[in-house]
This record gives C-alpha cells, sequence and structure tokens, in this order.
C-alpha cells in the first residue's frame, strides 16, 4: 500500500477543542438525563406504568447519536430541529408500518430501513440516527399496534423533541447558535 492510501485510513478531522469537546459531552449528558426524566415524569402523568411501559428507560439508543449531533455539531443540517424530530418520527412510524407486514425478521430491518431513508430524503430530515431509529423499532417495539403507538409517542417524538428542547435551552445558556 501506499503512503497516500494508508493516509486515508487516519483521522480526517482537526484535533478538537477540548473545552468545546467538554461542553458538548457535558450537553449531550445532560439533555439525555433531562430527557429520561422528563419522559418518565410524562409516562406518570398518562398512567403508562400500569400498562408496564415503564420498567425500563424510555430513552432509545439512537437518541444518544442524536444528542451527539445537536451537541457536538449544531449547525449540521442533520442536527436541526425538524431534522431531529420528524426523521426519528418518521423512521419509527415507518417501521412499524413494516412489522405489520408479518415479513420475516430480516426482510423488516432492512425494509424499515429503506423506508425509513426514502422518506427522510422525501422529506427534508435526513437524520442519521434514525436508520438507528428504524432498527431499533424493529427490535423494540412492544407487541399489539396500541402498545406500539403509545411507544412511537412517548419514546420517540417526545424524546426527540425533548433532546432539541433542551438542546436549545443549553446552547443559548452559552450564546450558542441552535437551531441554525
Amino acid at each position: 500500500m501506499t503512503r497516500l492510501t494508508l493516509r486515508a485510513f487516519g483521522p480526517t478531522q482537526s484535533a478538537p477543542n477540548q473545552t468545546q469537546a467538554l461542553h458538548a459531552a457535558f450537553g449531550a449528558m445532560a439533555g439525555l438525563l433531562f430527557t429520561q426524566a422528563a419522559l418518565w415524569g410524562l409516562g406518570h402523568l398518562f398512567g403508562l406504568a400500569d400498562l408496564g411501559l415503564l420498567a425500563h428507560p424510555l430513552l432509545m439508543a439512537p437518541l444518544g447519536a442524536s444528542a451527539v449531533l445537536i451537541y457536538a455539531v449544531p449547525s449540521s443540517p442533520l442536527a436541526q430541529p425538524w431534522s431531529v424530530v420528524v426523521g426519528n418520527t418518521l423512521a419509527a412510524t415507518l417501521a412499524l408500518m413494516a412489522l405489520q407486514l408479518g415479513l420475516p425478521p430480516m426482510a423488516t430491518l432492512g425494509l424499515a430501513v429503506l423506508a425509513s431513508l426514502i422518506a427522510m430524503a422525501w422529506a427534508r430530515c435526513l437524520h442519521p440516527p434514525g436508520g438507528a431509529v428504524a432498527l431499533a423499532t424493529v427490535l423494540a417495539a412492544p407487541a399489539g399496534i396500541g402498545a406500539s403507538l403509545i411507544w412511537l409517542c412517548l419514546t420517540v417524538f417526545a424524546g426527540s423533541a425533548l433532546l432539541v428542547a433542551f438542546g436549545v435551552a443549553y446552547h443559548r445558556t452559552f450564546d450558542k447558535p441552535y437551531p441554525s
């Protein structure tokens, strides 16, 4: 391999500003903690504990990736509120629809991501964690369409919206522009 080819596998980003990196990391942690606490409160307010939907954390793993975008690269088009909230919600909705088709699991996973990517591109809300939301929805959605719709509204839509709302407040506290 040539030296130029080997360099292509190295980091392409410049060294991070340590203060900015810590600011982003703390924001992501605080945003996720706020979102989980607010979702838990909303779940109790709406009586979801009786349905067993509050037995596990209400955050889904892809929201961690959304937090990285919101707090580390808030000026990215992929981190804007429309992209985060609509992208994640569209992905989960289409994944729930794919689950209703009764296809084999591998086909359902592929179809959910395919449909999500097409829909996010069409709606101009491309958000890479949306692909993970589609996968997580297929793998973790509660059984029954009623429970799945509650899960979609609380975990995905409200979780994304709360994470964005905290991001707006957090960035404004430090005079950083978000949304751009």
